[in-house]
Parts: structure tokens; C-alpha cells; sequence
């Protein structure tokens, strides 16, 4: 149960104070109307700069830790996995997924999942947006929520852009366009001549949304060359409190796109 402090907590104060302050020595009087100004002072700084939330239920549950990223569950970026820490007592686990600005939350954002699981499918997801998901633990009673935990850390569920298309460029280079993804902080590009091995940097673009194009021009810091095959990945990025988060792959030999030079 939420309690807001707010005028009518001020008044309750005050009658509790003033039920002390019978039958005190003088000395205890004066503490007493000292705490009685700092409550006062305290409860109009609330009124000024909002309600302050007392969660008496969230105190008795503890949240759910380490909510991560899984896997993703098919390479449209429309379904993925996510899991937490199980916590003792839960009756069920609410989920709050979102896009990055906070809109657009969905069904699941008011579903449960039942506590012996520790993880849940998001489906439905739209491809071109970067979500975030958080977890909370609930203790269910007779049908009615009687508890609940903070909201665990927030994970990213950032997709990779699906739809790349290149051409060729002067000389041996190659220009690249990809969809955007929404919420996210710009791309890097990848390129392999295997793509069961090693991944190499390429470049990055801007750190913005819509930098969705690009020129290679080198493969490992040397021109590109005629008759190879060359494997690259465009890999958003998503940033959080300054810090690039791991934005995971679908599988460990997926790419978007291919090219060779046949000719100059």
C-alpha cells in the first residue's frame, strides 16, 4: 500500500504531536514542538516539490536481481528472453516493458508470471525500436496483491537492423543502407571474410538514430579486393549513463549481408 504525505499527512502529524505533548515537562515540550517544526518544514517541502511516496509493502520484498538478457528468438527481432533472480516468497513476477521513452507499454506490462519461472518470452516486439524491460516480485493473497518489490534494474532489448542493402561504390568500396532502429545511439559495422570466425571493427557511425549508412572502404586496415567474399554485421548501439550496453547477437554466425568484387 502506497501512503502520499501530503496537507492531510500534515494535519494526522500534528494531532499525534499534540496527544504527546499532555502531561510533559517543559523540557520534553520544547522537543517535542522542535520535532513538530521540522515535521512541518518537512511536509511542506513535499507540497512544493511533490508527494513523497512511503511503499511500506516494497520494504518487505526484495527485487528481483541480475534481470538480463537471454536470447533472442528468431531473427526478425520481433520475439526474445529475458530472466532474473528468483526471489523467496514471491507469489508471481510483473513485467514492464516499454520503448526507451517510456510509451507504447503493452499487455505486458500489466501481465504476471507465475514465480516458479524466472524468465518469460516477449513477443510482439516491433523490429525497429529499442525496448527496455523490468521486473518486480508480487505476494498474491486470496486474489488480491498484498506486497510488492521495487522494480529490478532495467535491461535494453535492442535490436539489430534487419534489413541491409549495399551497392557498389568508386572503386572497390561498398555503400551500405540499413532500416533505423529507434532509441538507439548510432551503429557499428562489422565485416569477415569467414563469418564462422572472427568478427573485425569497421567503422562506427554518429551516435545518432538515424545514421543509417555508410562506406567501407577497408577490410583490417587495408583495401578491399576483388574475387573475395566479405561478410558484414551492422550492430546497434545503445547507450546508458555513458556506457555502450552489450547489444547480443541471434546467433553466433549471422550476418546481414554479403558482397563481392567481380571487377574494378
Amino acid at each position: 500500500m502506497q501512503v502520499s504525505l501530503c496537507a492531510s499527512g500534515r494535519m494526522r502529524f500534528t494531532q499525534v504531536f499534540d496527544l504527546c505533548l499532555i502531561n510533559l515537562p517543559m523540557e520534553g515540550k520544547k522537543v517535542i514542538k522542535t520535532i513538530k517544526r521540522l515535521a512541518a518544514c518537512l511536509l511542506i517541502t513535499v507540497f512544493i516539490f511533490g508527494s513523497l511516496t512511503l511503499t511500506s509493502a516494497e520494504a518487505a520484498m526484495k527485487k528481483p536481481g541480475n534481470n538480463r538478457f537471454v536470447q533472442w528468438n528468431n531473427v526478425q527481432f520481433t520475439s526474445c528472453t529475458i530472466a532474473w533472480n528468483k526471489v523467496s516468497g514471491a507469489s508471481a513476477y510483473q513485467i514492464r516493458c516499454t520503448w526507451t521513452d517510456g510509451s507504447h507499454a503493452d499487455s505486458r506490462s500489466n501481465g504476471y508470471v507465475d514465480a516458479k519461472y524466472n524468465a518469460v518470452k516477449l513477443n510482439g516486439l516491433h523490429y525497429q525500436h529499442v525496448y527496455y524491460a523490468t521486473v518486480r516480485a508480487v505476494k498474491i493473497s486470496n486474489g488480491r496483491i498484498t506486497s510488492y518489490s521495487p522494480w529490478s534494474n532495467i535491461v535494453f532489448i535492442t535490436p539489430w537492423p534487419k534489413n541491409v542493402s549495399g551497392r557498389k561504390g568508386s572503386g572497390l568500396t561498398a555503400k551500405l543502407n540499413w532500416n533505423i532502429i529507434y532509441g538507439s545511439n548510432g551503429y557499428n559495422v562489422f565485416l569477415t571474410t569467414n563469418p564462422s570466425g572472427k568478427w573485425y571493427w569497421n567503422l562506427s557511425t554518429s551516435t545518432y538514430a538515424t545514421s543509417t549508412s555508410a562506406t567501407v572502404k577497408k577490410y583490417r586496415g587495408s583495401s578491399l579486393k576483388s574475387y573475395t567474399n566479405y561478410y558484414l554485421r551492422v550492430i546497434t548501439r545503445r547507450k546508458r549513463n555513458g556506457v555502450f550496453c552489450t547489444v547480443p547477437e541471434p546467433y553466433s554466425t549471422y550476418y546481414q549481408y554479403g558482397f563481392r568484387f567481380t571487377y574494378r
